[in-house]
């Protein structure tokens, strides 16, 4: 009986080291699994699951660190995939081929890398801003409302500045807020759609002429950026005035 329990013991233990352990996933997509043992100096060093050997791997290789029974590192940042019917993917680019597109998408457990053919997208956009678009390429290919919608609010968050005298007179209006006009005018200088949304340097403009979802999808992310800014501007001008009359009062 004795045998039989400390035969079961061993079992369980050698079960437990060659499933409880360390993952890490590279810039490329590959998984590689051992046992983690030190990390510093933007080095990773790891004992293979299947060996003794101990490699290095640079963290900035990295997309994600699992470590046994603890909380997952992600260290990237969402890219945006956008299709012609509207649909948005997000995940880390791997790869852009002729045909397709390969992504890393991590939601809280661990899949293999997806595909995703390039006929069927409309652009990229990058953690860092960039974007790789195809709507030249579509060859006529009727794209969606939602697709042009999705295009506008990305391009807006790009293209679209908030006019520099918004800014200005929300700032004059913070500071005479004492007073209530002031405060009801900076509200509803924020609270309106810009004017002006068009901006040559954005290489899709014309489609706000031609196109009225991407219009729609443009101005609704230009007004929240303005009304960001606007805000922002405002309450700098009253923190501005409130700090003046503490200081004036003490």
């Amino acid at each position: 009986m004795k045998s039989i329990k400390l035969l079961l013991f061993v079992f369980i233990s050698l079960s437990f080291g060659v499933f409880a352990q360390d993952t890490l996933i590279k810039n490329t997509g590959e998984l590689l699994t051992g046992i983690i043992i030190d990390q510093a100096d933007g080095f990773i060093s790891y004992r293979g699951a299947l060996g003794e050997e101990i490699n290095l791997v640079a963290v900035d290789q990295l997309l994600l660190i699992k470590k046994a029974n603890s909380e997952y590192q992600v260290l990237y940042k969402n890219d945006t995939l956008i299709t012609k019917l509207g649909v948005v993917l997000t995940g880390k680019v791997l790869q852009i081929s002729p045909d397709s597109v390969a992504y890393f998408r991590f939601n809280g457990r661990l899949e293999s890398q997806k595909q995703v053919a390039i006929s069927e997208l409309l652009l990229i956009k990058f953690s860092n801003g960039s974007l790789e678009n195809f709507i030249q390429n579509s060859n006529n290919t009727k794209i969606s409302d939602g697709a042009l919608y999705e295009l506008g609010a990305s391009d807006a968050l790009i293209y679209y500045k908030t006019a520099p005298g918004v800014i200005f007179g929300e700032v004059l209006l913070g500071i005479s807020s004492i007073m209530l006009y002031p405060m009801v005018a900076g509200i509803t200088i924020a609270c309106v759609k810009p004017n002006k949304v068009d901006n040559p340097l954005n290489p899709n403009n014309k489609l706000i002429y031609s196109e009225p979802e991407y219009k729609k999808g443009y101005t609704k992310q230009a007004k929240k950026r303005k009304t960001k800014d606007a805000f922002v501007a405002y309450f700098s001008g009253l923190a501005a005035t409130i700090s003046a009359l503490i200081i004036a009062f003490n």
